[in-house]
């Protein structure tokens, strides 16, 4: 019985007792509160559950060896939390922190599993949920079996982060105040707020998520979703919920399901109202489904941004444009003219200026911004022609030449011009990976990466694109930076590429449903393409099956997908100047990339650059015939999948790849090592391998990477060890093994390393001492916690002075829902 005492209390007397004392052990406890966070945050999800168990009248058949395993859980969770309160900084029992930090991790790690069974047997007497309760059981099934039983679920980084507001707005505190009238009142259950593109609608969502009413109200429970045009209801379903429950769950099969399991899920957990927040939301089907669903979940509040009004859903707010005194506000402040960095220009252009912009707030940023510091001739110029057009409202198309006049003061830096018409080969509302644009701009443009980033923050200073990333790392690991596009910029750049003849555009942006391709594609002997970059992106129903294309200046081939199979497309063959290609998934599956050639590759030997996607890598059939690809410089994977891949060809990795510079590995979950075969591209000089938490050692010949300058092995949890040849790296630079929380030990002649300049050890939390060698590194900055930091300068001064703390920014708000 569910109530069964368990050692004289009731299951919810004994969780509180163990969350009692981790409240009683207060700072006592302050060298392990990240693993007490994260174990406080499971009590308080269980105790919720376990109140609930007594108040249901038909008591639940809980097994009482369950009820003994929780007691025994309690009581070891008491025992070991009252031993940490007792580990000081400078006590010979701090040397221990690393054996409890353990310990508490896998008590953490049995919390989830009991609370994840708490819910099963409450779901189960749900007998009117009899089948959904079938499909939530499969789901824990294939989560459990996934990992194997000794490996904990995998904790995640909410998908849907509300992100911050990148500066302070300007005329919002009314709206924000008239949305808390109205969304907030218990019978509305949707609301939405409409209004032309570049009007303020998602800056005013924001601004509502940051209110602190707001966030007091929702405690933590907001979700922020971005739906677009086409928007994929698996993905953002699997988003949603694994938002709220912080771990990464299964794709699902049907839209249903997803449907299913978060209602079924709300209804077992939930007592504090959620807020969903979901931007762009477009006319359609697939829209008007989510609307529809979503609207009947309990304990949730819907707040929809959309150019469009959904009557049978909800009713709307209408956001109107600025005022004229904040849109004057908004404007001189974009443009610089109240610092004095500026010249002001007479009243009679500005007022031309901004009368143009029609009092949007995207217009009145983008042209700001695109003025600032300008002559008076150009204000003139511009004012001018923004005053010739009608107003802004009547046509999508007045706006973008409204925005297009921010890219006309822009034709001295004709290289950042061009990379903005580049970024609208990415799907609407997706993020940018910086990584994927460098791998664009130094194809295109002959610059280095350096000079990528700058282009990217020249365009981000004119509000031209916007920063996304959501935590701070070192500058140069550009795979966690990210930056975001207003679609109507975005449609700017699409607008400007159409004017032109097909057979004359730089770039062409193919978005296709289902097999529609345009007509002048299936008539394409009337327009070769002399493009340079070509952006073609397919759904989920696309069947692969190509039209031909003649594109022989094709330098960058970005595909963008969605199905779970893709037949690369056989004109790929004919493409002799490919230097870059790109195949991104945005669906929720993983996608298995087929080729009607064997070695589809093969004819490519112009690439420079390959960076594959959520996809699983293709196996190649015949090895023998594999040609080298002498030219390619850099290759990515990014949530792949590899199965044999890498050890079908691991004898021939250096032969096949032998100018090979750089390898990035992130969040492949499958890769369990490195084939041997990597340590034989001498020429490589980048390694990096993040978030790879299937990878438990690294080959023993590393050391024959002697060019290697970067070396980065960050959050690979399970690696123990890096391998002694490590230190032959004499040309070593930066060494990244930070979040390795398995990682016992360094390499005892760590000291041979001379040019190593930077060390990033943070989060640790298994590394219990250093090699004495290290003091060798005299050019060396040293980056640990704060609790490492002060025990190196007790007992090495002279190290501790190289010590650098450099605390990471993450939001991690979703710890608290």
């Amino acid at each position: 019985m569910a109530l069964e005492l368990v050692g004289g209390a009731v299951l919810g007397a004994v969780v509180g007792e163990l969350f009692k004392v981790i409240l009683d052990l207060g700072e006592r406890a302050i060298n392990f509160s990240p693993v007490l966070k994260n174990i406080s945050f499971k009590l308080k999800a269980i105790i919720p559950l376990v109140n609930q168990i007594d108040e249901i009248n038909e008591f639940l058949d809980y097994p009482k060896e369950e009820t003994e395993k929780l007691r025994d859980l309690m009581d070891e969770g008491r025992r070991l939390l009252l031993q940490c309160g007792d580990v000081k900084l400078g006590n010979l029992d701090y040397l221990k922190k690393p054996f409890y930090t353990k310990k508490l991790r896998d008590l953490d790690t049995e919390l989830r599993s009991f609370m994840d069974v708490l819910m099963l047997q409450m779901s189960r007497d749900q007998k009117r949920n009899l089948k959904l309760m079938n499909q939530l059981m499969e789901i824990l099934c294939r989560i459990d079996s996934r990992g194997g039983s000794s490996k904990p679920v995998d904790f995640i980084v909410s998908p849907c982060l509300v992100p911050q507001l990148q500066e302070e707005t300007v005329g919002l505190e009314k709206p924000v105040k008239e949305l808390k009238v109205k969304i907030l009142k218990n019978e509305v259950r949707m609301l939405v707020v409409t209004a032309p593109g570049g009007c303020g609608k998602t800056t005013l969502a924001l601004r509502f998520c940051h209110d602190k009413e707001v966030k007091d109200i929702f405690q933590g429970k907001i979700i922020f979703v971005a739906v677009s045009r086409k928007p994929d209801l698996k993905l953002i379903m699997k988003n949603i919920i694994e938002s709220l429950r912080g771990i990464q769950l299964p794709d699902w099969q049907s839209d249903e399901h997803a449907f299913c399991y978060l209602e079924l899920w709300l209804k077992q957990t939930s007592q504090k109202p959620i807020l969903i927040v979901l931007d762009d939301v477009w006319n359609g089907l697939e829209s008007e489904c989510l609307l529809d669903k979503l609207s009947q979940m309990p304990c949730c509040k819907i707040l929809v941004t959309s150019r469009f009004s959904f009557p049978r859903f909800s009713e709307s707010y209408y956001l109107e444009p600025l005022n004229h005194e904040n849109a004057i506000k908004l404007f001189r402040r974009s443009a610089s003219l109240d610092n004095g960095s500026s010249k002001l220009p007479d009243e009679e252009t500005l007022e031309k200026v901004i009368g143009g912009c029609k009092r949007l707030p995207l217009a009145l940023k983008v042209i700001g911004r695109s003025l600032s510091r300008r002559p008076t001739s150009v204000w003139r110029v511009t004012g001018r022609n923004l005053c010739r057009s009608g107003s802004i409202f009547d046509s999508e198309k007045e706006l973008l030449e409204c925005l297009q006049s921010s890219l006309d003061v822009l034709d001295d830096k004709m290289v950042t011009k061009e990379s903005f018409m580049d970024l609208g080969s990415f799907p609407e509302d997706q993020r940018i990976p910086a990584s994927t644009f460098i791998d664009i701009f130094t194809v295109l443009y002959g610059e280095d990466e350096n000079e990528a980033m700058v282009t990217l923050h020249e365009l981000s200073s004119r509000s031209l694109l916007n920063s996304a990333t959501t935590r701070k790392y070192d500058d140069e690991f550009y795979e966690e930076q990210f930056f975001s596009q207003h679609d109507s910029l975005r449609d700017l750049a699409i607008y400007l590429m159409n004017i032109e003849p097909i057979e004359q555009r730089k770039r062409l942006f193919l978005e296709m449903n289902g097999n529609d391709f345009p007509k002048w594609w299936v008539e394409q002997e009337k327009h070769p393409s002399n493009a340079r970059l070509i952006s073609i992106t397919t759904d989920e129903r696309f069947s692969s099956s190509w039209p031909d294309m003649e594109a022989p200046k094709v330098e960058v081939l970005i595909l963008n997908l969605q199905s779970r199979t893709y037949n690369l497309p056989g004109f790929i063959k004919r493409m002799n100047n490919l230097k870059a290609l790109i195949i991104t998934n945005f669906g929720c599956f993983l996608t298995e990339v087929t080729s009607e050639d064997n070695q589809p590759f093969n004819r490519l030997q112009n690439l420079e650059r390959i960076r594959f996607e959520r996809i699983s890598v293709p196996r190649f059939r015949n090895n023998q015939n594999l040609r080298p690809l002498r030219n390619l410089q850099k290759i990515s994977f990014v949530m792949c999948k590899f199965g044999k891949t890498f050890i079908n060809i691991s004898s021939q990795i250096s032969e096949l790849l032998p100018n090979l510079v750089e390898i990035s590995i992130d969040l492949c979950n499958d890769l369990s090592a490195i084939p041997n075969g990597v340590c034989d591209i001498v020429k490589l000089q980048k390694l990096s391998i993040t978030n790879c938490h299937g990878l438990t050692s690294l080959p023993q010949d590393l050391g024959k990477l002697i060019n290697l300058k970067k070396l980065r092995i960050r959050c690979c949890i399970y690696l123990s060890e890096l391998p002694e040849s490590t230190t032959k790296l004499r040309e070593l630079v930066h060494l990244d093994i930070s979040h390795c929380l398995d990682l016992v030990k360094l390499p005892e002649k760590i000291g041979e390393l001379h040019r190593l300049e930077k060390l990033d050890m943070r989060h640790c939390t298994s590394l219990r001492k250093l090699p004495s060698s290290i003091r060798n590194l005299k050019n060396l900055t040293l980056l640990c916690d704060g609790d490492i930091a002060e025990w190196l300068k007790m007992v090495a001064p002279r190290l501790g002075k190289q010590v650098k703390v450099q605390e990471e920014e993450a939001n991690l708000d979703w710890l608290c829902l």
